[in-house]
């Protein structure tokens, strides 16, 4: 059958990064009035829909992957787009920023285009399931990973059945059992010739490097009570074979010029040894790549970073989330048995390996106040990181977070449009919303301060880099050396 795979288009208002915050998104704000995507901004795939539009062209269907994102496709367009390859079915993402537009979308292809069948999946369709049933956008709702379970849910959207697997709620259908990936490398290829690869880019290897997103593990065993990483991925870490990973980056490095990987694991050295196999094989072959990952503060070690800088990982991405020691105990971060005191020290130990950590930091958790978001700045302030984002927590939808500030009324808006992942939207007992934009800002300027002579220091080795080789004029030291300042 023919199946339109779409990533839509980002909302008037504003960009969203449909994969991150485990599939929920988050988005940054736009001056845009319609439908479309900023030009310059991130362009990331969703990655189930990816892995998912790799199992029904691997079945035989005709499939035809859209990405409204980066193609900088408005609605109008989008609808010509469906009209125009005329699918049975049309897959479309629901994130939460975006959750209204999203349906919106949705909705308008199926007004438009009445020999379609919509069906919507998205992490945010476990949570509110209802909310996205009552929308009347979608014949059908995935809850949890499509890969497993989209072919079954199509079958029984255009001729009925699998009533053992699939139920009616209201006028939708829904797999009754929210479905996982039990296996990466039972998997099919991403078929990267249906993907525009080419426009995706992405701020961590900057505009010259074509990159791919790929998953070498998915999942999070740990319940930190605010993230959605659970929900969203599943709560059991399932690994790729090492090899099969590193095969997949050779195709993409020989047939498709990639020269960065984005690693979307939520921890990926959770398994040291095959990390380090990982690592090996990429070494062995001689590819000359670029990788960044994000992973938790208490799994690297000095060895295996020096193993991971020589096979080209060239920036992690570490929550810390609270610099206050009390705070940092309370959410939740099983397993993280290290003092913090050794949770700066392998942060430091990063950077000293040559490899470029880069700190995200959450206020509003539960019992924020004044005095641990001081203690944050006192923590960031010894670190000095080169690189910081500082988000407001947003209680996500389906996690423990969510289902505290609902019941102590600490939520301030129920407009999803607002749950950006940079927004407060929520206070804690002792500090508004307004206190927390105030706090964030402040942790922000405390942090450039602190490290604008680090920052002259790297922009100067860069730049001595650089001229050494001959590819920046020595002038162009000087204006560095300005900027920096």
């Amino acid at each position: 059958m023919k199946i339109l795979m779409l990533q839509p288009p980002s909302p008037p208002g504003m960009n969203v990064k449909r994969d991150y915050a485990g599939g929920m998104g988050v988005a940054d704000p736009s001056d845009r009035k319609v439908f479309g995507h900023d030009p310059g901004y991130i362009t990331l795939p969703y990655m189930s829909l990816l892995y998912t539009t790799g199992v029904l062209d691997a079945a035989g269907h005709e499939v035809r992957f859209l990405d409204a994102q980066a193609d900088n496709l408005g609605l109008e367009a989008v609808i010509q787009e469906v009209q125009s390859f005329k699918p049975e079915i049309t897959v479309g993402v629901l994130n939460l920023p975006s959750l209204y537009g999203d349906l919106e979308v949705l909705k308008a292809i199926r007004d438009a285009v009445p020999e379609t069948r919509t069906i919507a999946i998205g992490s945010v369709a476990q949570p509110l399931l209802d909310f996205v049933v009552d929308a009347k956008a979608a014949h059908g709702v995935v809850r949890g990973d499509p890969e497993v379970i989209l072919e079954t849910l199509i079958d029984a959207v255009l001729n009925g059945g699998h009533e053992d697997e699939i139920e009616k709620k209201g006028e939708v259908l829904t797999n009754r059992a929210v479905s996982h990936v039990e296996s990466l490398s039972a998997l099919p290829p991403i078929p990267y010739h249906l993907i525009p690869i080419e426009k995706y880019w992405y701020h961590g290897f900057g505009r010259g490097v074509r990159y791919a997103a790929i998953f070498a593990s998915r999942g999070c065993s740990y319940n930190c009570y605010y993230c959605p990483y659970p929900m969203g991925f599943g709560k059991r870490i399932v690994h790729n074979d090492a090899l099969a990973v590193v095969d997949e980056i050779e195709k993409l490095y020989n047939e498709h010029n990639v020269r960065g990987i984005l690693f979307r694991d939520q921890v990926f050295t959770m398994d040291w040894a095959k990390t380090t196999v990982l690592c090996d094989e990429i070494i062995r072959r001689g590819l000359k790549i670029q990788w960044v990952i994000e992973t938790r503060l208490d799994r690297v070690n000095e060895e295996l970073l020096h193993k991971m800088k020589a096979a080209g990982c060239v920036r992690i991405h570490y929550g810390l989330e609270s610099g206050d020691p009390k705070l940092f105990k309370l959410v939740g971060k099983e397993g993280a048995a290290s003092s913090m005191e050794q949770l700066i020290e392998n942060f430091i130990m990063t950077e000293r390996v040559g490899i470029h950590p880069h700190m995200f930091v959450l206020i509003g958790l539960l019992g924020e106040t004044w005095d641990t978001i001081h203690n944050t700045i006192e923590t960031i302030k010894r670190i000095r990181p080169l690189t910081l984002q500082v988000s407001v927590v947003t209680p996500y939808p389906g996690t423990k977070l969510y289902d505290v500030a609902k019941e102590k009324g600490l939520l301030t808006t129920d407009d999803f449009s607002q749950y950006t992942g940079f927004k407060a939207v929520s206070r804690t007992d002792d500090m508004s919303a307004d206190d927390l934009v105030e706090a964030r800002d402040l942790i922000i300027k405390e942090h450039a301060k602190a490290i604008r002579s680090k920052r002259v220091g790297h922009l100067l080795g860069l730049a001595w880099r650089y001229t050494l080789d001959g590819s920046l004029p020595r002038r162009a030291v000087s204006k560095l050396k300005a900027r920096a300042a």
